[in-house]
């Protein structure tokens, strides 16, 4: 019964110290709530370590472990995302992992020190006691004394007995400071005999630094009123020359033979070791309250995000204050190319390390030095805990760049699969655009093929006859356009397209673009709503202008149906010029809207597809905008709803007066009569459409199919003019006009070059060997036969 009833009384003495961890508990998550999004993860963890601590300081370790478990719950239930859930995911079990190490390793902190200080708390009462039992003993019996010595009532063996059972030594001191009584306890303390001590002087169990002051003082002690204790700083000496700690009381004694002086003198060696050891306790408990807190703001920091130099120097700024002398600590962490140290950091002879490695090879070292040296404690100058430290810290160093290198492997397998992604949707795009090249080049060559043979069987009439020379024409440009525009793209990708820029004004280009692209808005009764600013003055490439504005045009002409409008705006914008192109026709969907300009985009590229093209007329137009130093942007309501482009392109600073471009006038016919041309070209069809066209302009064409020819035929007859192929087997047409300018100089026979090569590079090799004019194939004729007769110095009129 009584011992259920012992039981009973401590559950129920234990109680406020677990209510007081849920209590605390509970305080620390609503302060969690009540900052949610403000403190953090780390400061949430905060919450629950101090109350952990707090209830492990108040209660011991059973309430500490009760604060982390309560204190785990609650973050994970009310805090960690997904909230109102427990999952225990590898993230969140590596974080409350480390939440309850760290609460386990505080609550058991606590625990001992609460242990400690109440063994200590018990021994000192329980030694207290005796101390009160044994002075009460001492006083009854210095009373009992005295009331012998007066009364002389008792004898002196009684009264040996009672000093000599004393625990303390007890010593009586003449008004000469002679000893004349010691007990038994002050042979065992001083290493005396009672002979050697009684009749000696006090001072020779008094040390030698103590004997002046104990000599000035010791007039007044018999002065006490009543028993006083002596405190501060006192030894005594024994036989063997070693001190020893002391507490001191005096009281006078009157006797007979005069007055006295009683002293009792405690030896309090093993309290002073105990004060030691709760002082070591305290001293221990903060340093492994700093520790603990550098690992916290070491996980902490290694959470954040930032470059691993950037979150290394935070780091090693916390390290000094974590060691036991932080004025004269320093730091350095140093893996890799990295190496981060504090201001003042070197190495010295007092120097902790921990060195780690990651899986991947990678070395890394942390360095603690003290800049000059203090006593060495057990361990040497560095606390064992302090290695403890260290090497935590190195761990925690090896696990979060192991975790980096796991997070850029995964990156890397994610690059990796965009890019393979990226790849199959690139080969199949080629594969479409290659299928698309093909139809939209057969197309026209099918329709070429059919007039073609239609006509040359003279079965049609000549109404039909004209309208598939039409045909055949606009089959001829669109093939010209298509190639064109794949060989712009292509100089684009490789950034040889030229842009050769003048003062132009758009406003003249506009009206010639418009004009080119009436017949065919008429021809789908498209109206075309035309609102020009005069002037625009830009610096540009006239031709790449006009290109951009029949582009756009072309563009909103395809995609708009019958009956339907384009309005069309160049006007002034501030200092700049815009090109507005609207149109009503079939939009552009919101998720094809930031791909328009792509090279090869196309809103259908299906078989079933309702309109032709390659898709790269708005990727030419982007980057002329861009070379020109404006932008270009697109906007569209949706599927159905038109669509809106808009140029801005930078107007001149001032305005300059500029020639309007030539219009198209009548061709003379007879613009090369008499004229002896040269034509050179290995293609038997390409030099006899040559030959026909400049006879009907009135020249007389000579046609060979080779440079040795061409020479042979200098050499018979010297032409007016020459028209050679560049492209041609043995030589060609660069080796044959540098031979040429070998024997005859340009005044004499000026050259014109017709090739297939349409780039810059191409066109700037002929001119520097010997040209001074260069024609790409297919050739307009009228623009053929003027070229010649620009060359020879011939007018039209």
């Amino acid at each position: 019964m009584f011992d259920r009833l012992s039981s009973s009384l401590r559950y129920a003495a234990a109680l406020p110290r677990y209510a007081a961890a849920g209590l605390l508990t509970a305080l620390a998550l609503s302060l969690a709530l009540l900052g949610e999004g403000v403190w953090g993860a780390a400061a949430t963890y905060s919450f629950f370590l101090g109350a952990v601590m707090l209830s492990s300081w108040i209660g011991g370790l059973g309430p500490g472990i009760v604060a982390t478990v309560l204190g785990t719950l609650a973050a994970d239930y009310f805090v960690i995302e997904p909230i109102h859930s427990l999952t225990f995911d590898a993230s969140r079990l590596v974080q409350l992992s480390a939440f309850i190490a760290i609460a386990g390793l505080i609550s058991s902190l606590n625990g001992s020190r609460r242990r400690a200080v109440d063994a200590l708390a018990t021994e000192r009462a329980q030694l207290e006691t005796r101390v009160a039992e044994r002075t009460a003993e001492l006083l009854s019996t210095n009373d009992i004394l005295r009331t012998e010595i007066d009364g002389r009532t008792r004898s002196e063996r009684n009264f040996r007995g009672l000093i000599d059972a004393a625990p303390d030594a007890i010593i009586v001191i003449d008004d000469r400071g002679r000893m004349v009584k010691v007990n038994d306890q002050t042979e065992r303390m001083f290493g005396y005999s009672r002979d050697s001590l009684l009749g000696q002087d006090v001072e020779m169990i008094v040390p030698q630094r103590f004997r002046a002051a104990h000599h000035a003082k010791r007039e007044r002690y018999g002065d006490a009123p009543a028993t006083r204790t002596i405190t501060g700083d006192l030894a005594a000496i024994r036989a063997d020359g070693s001190e020893f700690p002391v507490e001191i009381r005096i009281s006078p004694l009157e006797s007979s033979e005069g007055r006295s002086i009683v002293g009792i003198v405690r030896d309090v060696t093993e309290r002073h070791r105990i004060e030691r050891r709760q002082r070591q306790l305290v001293h221990d408990l903060g340093e492994r309250v700093k520790e603990l807190t550098a690992l916290h703001a070491t996980g902490r920091i290694l959470n954040e995000p930032g470059t691993p130099a950037e979150l290394l120097a935070g780091i090693v700024n916390l390290l000094p204050a974590a060691w036991q002398y932080p004025d004269i600590t320093n730091a350095r962490i140093a893996i890799g190319g990295i190496d981060v140290r504090t201001d003042g950091f070197e190495a010295t002879p007092w120097l902790q390390r921990a060195e780690f490695k990651t899986v991947d090879g990678q070395a890394g070292i942390i360095e603690v030095a003290y800049s000059e040296a203090r006593p060495d404690a057990t361990e040497g100058p560095f606390l064992a805990e302090e290695r403890y430290l260290i090497e935590s810290l190195a761990g925690m160093l090896r696990a979060y760049f192991e975790r980096r290198q796991a997070e850029e492997h995964r990156v890397n397998l994610v690059h990796a699969e965009a890019a393979r992604v990226q790849a199959q949707e690139a080969n199949a795009a080629k594969d479409q655009f290659l299928a698309t090249v093909s139809h939209e080049l057969r197309s026209p060559l099918n329709v070429m093929i059919g007039w073609t043979q239609m006509l040359r069987a003279g079965q049609i009439s000549p109404e039909a006859a004209s309208r598939g020379f039409d045909v055949l024409e606009r089959s001829v440009r669109l093939q010209a356009k298509l190639i064109d525009d794949l060989l712009d793209v292509s100089r684009i990708r490789v950034g040889k397209l030229r842009i050769e820029k003048r003062p132009v004004d758009l406003a003249t280009l506009a009206e010639i673009a418009v004009d080119a692209a009436r017949p065919a808005a008429e021809a789908k009764k498209v109206t075309l709503n035309v609102a020009i600013a005069r002037p625009l003055f830009i610096d540009a490439d006239p031709q790449r202008l006009q290109q951009i504005v029949s582009n756009l045009l072309t563009n909103a002409l395809k995609f708009t149906p019958e009956c339907g409008s384009i309005d069309l705006r160049f006007e002034r914008a501030d200092a700049s010029a815009q090109i507005v192109v609207h149109d009503t026709g079939i939009g552009i969907a919101p998720d094809l809207l930031p791909r328009v300009f792509d090279r090869f985009q196309q809103g259908d590229s299906s078989t079933t597809r309702t309109h032709a093209g390659l898709g790269l007329g708005l990727a030419i137009v982007k980057h002329l905008v861009e070379q020109h130093g404006g932008q270009i942007t697109a906007a569209s309501p949706g599927a159905g709803c038109g669509s809106t482009f808009t140029v801005t392109l930078p107007l001149l600073a001032r305005e300059t007066a500029w020639m309007d471009l030539p219009r198209a006038v009548p061709v003379n016919r007879m613009l090369l009569s008499g004229v002896r041309v040269l034509v050179v070209d290995d293609e038997a069809d390409a030099r006899t459409t040559v030959g026909t066209i400049l006879e009907q302009f009135g020249a007389v064409a000579t046609i060979v199919a080779s440079a040795g020819e061409a020479l042979d035929a200098v050499t018979r007859s010297e032409p007016h003019v020459l028209l050679s192929d560049i492209a041609m087997p043995g030589q060609d047409g660069y080796t044959l006009i540098r031979r040429l300018r070998g024997l005859i100089d340009s005044t004499r026979l000026p050259a014109a070059a017709l090739s297939g090569y349409v780039d810059g590079d191409s066109k700037a090799q002929a001119l520097e060997a010997g040209f001074q004019a260069y024609l790409a194939k297919p050739v307009d004729a009228t623009l053929l036969a003027r070229t010649l007769a620009a060359l020879l110095d011939r007018g039209e009129s």
